[in-house]
């Protein structure tokens, strides 16, 4: 062979090479052609159906599912149901079927007679592979369908399977909305939705159909999109859509119950339009419906394999019960009530006492725990809002809470005006600071009573302020003796005979109070209450009573001025004293009638007095 043959040859071989692979350019992005096989293993009519045998009203049920490809068989059933829609049938949309059979488990049969239906399109996905090398992308798709009569029958079947090998992604105007599309859907394999696409072409041309009315060729439709599935829509949104099929024709889309849309072609057979949501609309589930009208009036329709669109121009209802169920400095536990409309989301807003405002959203939930640290007795504004599934938010729901050392929940604020009996938790705050006692006001001992620093009670001649259950007083937190809880009289001219009554077995610990004139300032009758911080001045009678079985502990203290001693036990009463100061008190500082002496440590007794304590006591060094 001559070197003029064998360069032919060579030259033939390689044109042949290119030319089986071969690539178009659409857009800017290559795109290999795709090579697809379909394999029918059965196909056709049972006993083939006379013409009057042909189920007239059809519905097609979820599809099981014999893969690892969880989105085959909801993709390929929203295929079936759109190439299905431009066909003779009256077929019955799935959200309708679903509604008849939320949770699948009525037969083909039961789910026809359920339904009005002549038949059931049912079956599963029985084949699906996906393999990626390079550019291509590989998709073998199959499924085993039959249609089921009211009666039971079968009447038609068919197993059929596309193999796809496609590669790149189109950049002309109609791949981009179709990008758009399948974004919306999340699918995990985009591929996924061609491969049904046209296993849901090929099933939909075997499927025995209805005779319809034998004039001119309906126009063709391809497919119909929108960008907005798996989305809610409010006004102020845009959605995209689009249909693909004959050109020169008239396209429409029709959105169930609100209105049908013109579309332009801006290439021969593609149409396209953005239209912006109006604010009247409202409606879940709505059906796309593509229709191509050809100059002689004959209307073609495709229902859009894309999913169904939501529109959502409602405020929520506004959020009710929002409580605080407690709040510490490590963390602050919110709820609310949950609400009557599904899918709902929240957003809290909160703002500390110093003005820095911060936002949490929070998905589907009716409590939230808020992370600190925040500051102890720092004030928080809260407000809340539900936001649904298409953002709209409700009015804003507010509430106010303080911090505190230790976990309480429910803390009621009280008004400035005591009087009565208290049973639950209950808080005297700075913000409604002064409060007046005029009578004799117990917190019975179910109750727990919280004083904030800064917190002033003023007592009219016949108050008298009484714990029978749980109470902490905060009016200082540190060891330095300050004192920011502050008890007087209303009147020095009426002043009151006693302050404060201990008869409580539960937790009493008083910091941080200033006892000014009082008749007795604190008459302990039972209970073991710790006292730290307290300062007593001008106390007519004694700053401290302890009667009965009382165990007290007290330290940090000043007990000032006090004219029937300063401090006066009795019964079997016991009282640890540490670290305190003691002085002008009259006859004595410390007048002991109990069976028990007193252990103090660290006690300064001034000279003011005949004798520093009458009766039994210990002094540890």
């Amino acid at each position: 062979m001559n070197k003029l043959k064998i360069n032919i040859l060579l030259s033939f071989i390689i044109f042949l090479m290119i030319s089986g692979c071969s690539v178009s350019r659409k857009g800017t992005i290559a795109i290999t052609k795709p090579i697809r096989t379909i394999e029918d293993i059965t196909s056709g009519k049972d006993d083939s159906l006379n013409i009057e045998e042909i189920p007239k009203v059809i519905a097609i049920s979820q599809l099981g599912n014999n893969t690892s490809e969880k989105d085959a068989p909801k993709v390929l059933r929203a295929i079936l149901q759109s190439h299905l829609s431009n066909k003779n049938f009256q077929l019955i949309h799935s959200k309708e079927v679903d509604l008849k059979n939320l949770d699948n488990t009525l037969t083909p049969m039961q789910l026809a007679q359920a339904l009005g239906a002549d038949a059931v399109l049912s079956g599963k996905v029985t084949d699906y592979e996906s393999f990626y090398a390079g550019i291509y992308a590989h998709i073998k798709l199959g499924v085993s369908l039959e249609l089921i009569s009211k009666d039971g029958d079968r009447l038609w079947h068919i197993d059929k399977t596309i193999t796809s090998r496609a590669g790149g992604v189109s950049t002309s105007p109609w791949g981009l909305l179709l990008n758009a599309a399948l974004a919306a859907l999340h699918l995990e394999d985009k591929n996924l939705f061609a491969a049904a696409d046209e296993l849901g072409r090929e099933i939909s041309k075997s499927i025995p159909e209805p005779q319809g009315y034998n004039g001119a060729q309906l126009p063709k439709i391809d497919m119909v999109l929108h960008d907005g599935a798996n989305t809610w829509f409010k006004y102020g949104d845009a959605i995209t859509l689009g249909i693909k099929g004959d050109p020169g024709l008239r396209a429409i889309v029709e959105i169930e119950n609100l209105g049908s849309f013109d579309l332009v072609e801006i290439e021969p057979g593609i149409y396209t339009s953005k239209i912006n949501v109006d604010k009247r609309w409202q409606g879940i589930d709505q059906v796309v419906t593509g229709k191509l009208v050809d100059s002689k009036g004959q209307i073609a329709h495709k229902i859009s394999p894309l999913g169904l669109l939501k529109f959502d121009n409602e405020k929520p209802s506004n959020v009710a019960n929002f409580t605080v169920e407690f709040a510490t400095t490590n963390a602050i536990k919110l709820s609310w009530l949950k609400s009557n409309e599904n899918f709902m989301n929240y957003e809290l807003n909160y703002k500390t006492d110093t003005g820095e405002n911060k936002t949490t959203l929070i998905n589907n939930a009716t409590e939230v725990i808020l992370k600190g640290p925040f500051k102890e007795f720092e004030q928080l504004n809260l407000s809340i809002q539900a936001v649904d599934m298409a953002k709209n938010k409700s009015f804003q729901s507010q509430i106010q809470t303080n911090v505190y050392p230790l976990k309480f929940r429910k803390v009621i604020e009280l008004d400035s005006h005591l009087t009565g009996s208290y049973a639950d938790i209950s808080a005297l705050t700075k913000n409604n600071s002064p409060y007046i006692i005029s009578e004799h006001t117990r917190f019975l001992a179910s109750s727990t009573l919280l004083i904030e620093p800064g917190v002033k009670v003023k007592f009219k001649k016949t108050g008298k302020l009484e714990i029978n259950g749980n109470a902490y007083f905060w009016g200082n937190s540190s060891k330095n003796k300050t004192y920011t809880i502050e008890f007087s009289n209303e009147s020095d001219k009426s002043p009151a005979k006693n302050y404060l009554v201990l008869n409580s077995k539960g937790t009493v610990e008083i910091s941080g109070l200033t006892l000014f004139n009082p008749g007795i300032g604190i008459d302990i009758k039972t209970g073991t209450p710790q006292l730290d911080n307290v300062l007593s001045n001008n106390a007519k009678y004694s700053a401290l009573n302890i009667t009965g079985n009382a165990n007290v502990v007290i330290k940090n203290c000043e007990l000032i001025g006090s004219s029937t001693s300063a401090i006066v036990l009795s019964g079997r009463s016991r009282l640890q004293i540490s670290n305190c100061e003691l002085s002008k008190n009259k006859p004595f500082h410390i007048q002991n009638s109990s069976n028990y002496p007193v252990i103090a440590k660290d006690v300064i007794f001034d000279k003011s007095a005949s004798r520093d304590v009458l009766g039994k006591i210990e002094v540890n060094k």
